[in-house]
């Protein structure tokens, strides 16, 4: 049951962004087929998680923050594999269930920067990520998406039509963090999200025709 209703939302998202501006995805074949995986991304829009998860054939799940799991909202995004997390930081009980759904063969998606982004640009990230990549020892797909920030930036009431990129990069196999400190393992990360969201980006200006 839950897989279908995953399928369903999955399906109106995807129709819905085609009417509403258009997107691409470039890349998927670099998500692996089976297994846990950490799927980081950078973080412009609510809109982002749909359009993430519209580019690859594997069901994901989602960290957000608690605040978000009020009536209603909450037990939608539970649905569609959501969990809650502190928005201070994961936590014990956030890195628990993060590990316990890359363990039992899920993906788990990341916005390491903790927060949408205020102008569009990738930011620092969380210095988290290092400790539960170490921990998990699967491999890490990074992910680039752009448009999502003119179509629903933070501030703005309703989204409004917007071409929409997203690229997925090779992932980052435990073996590439052996000698890694945390700041070497999390400056690799975003380099390689950083990479991510070039790809898109001009993408995208191929579509606007730039």
């Amino acid at each position: 049951m839950a897989r279908a209703w995953y399928k369903l939302v999955k399906a109106v998202a995807t129709t819905s962004f085609a009417a509403f501006g258009g997107w691409r995805t470039s890349g998927f074949e670099n998500m692996p087929a089976a297994g846990g995986v950490i799927l980081v991304s950078n973080h412009l829009s609510y809109l982002d998680v749909f359009i993430l998860g519209m580019g690859v054939r594997r069901p994901l799940n989602y960290v957000a923050r608690s605040t978000l799991f009020v009536p209603v909202l909450g037990a939608f995004i539970r649905s569609v594999g959501g969990f809650p997390i502190q928005r201070e930081g994961m936590g014990a009980s956030g890195m628990k269930e993060t590990l316990k759904r890359l363990r039992s063969g899920g993906v788990v998606t990341l916005f390491p920067e903790g927060t949408r982004s205020i102008d569009g640009e990738l930011g620092e990230l969380k210095p988290g990520i290092a400790l539960l990549v170490s921990r998990a020892g699967v491999p890490v797909v990074p992910a680039g998406v752009a448009g999502t920030f003119s179509a629903w930036p933070r501030g703005r009431l309703l989204p409004r039509p917007h071409p929409i990129r997203v690229h997925y990069g090779p992932p980052i196999l435990p073996s590439d963090l052996e000698g890694l400190d945390a700041r070497a393992i999390t400056a690799l990360i975003r380099d390689r999200i950083a990479e991510c969201v070039e790809v898109a980006r001009r993408g995208l200006a191929r579509d606007l025709g730039a």
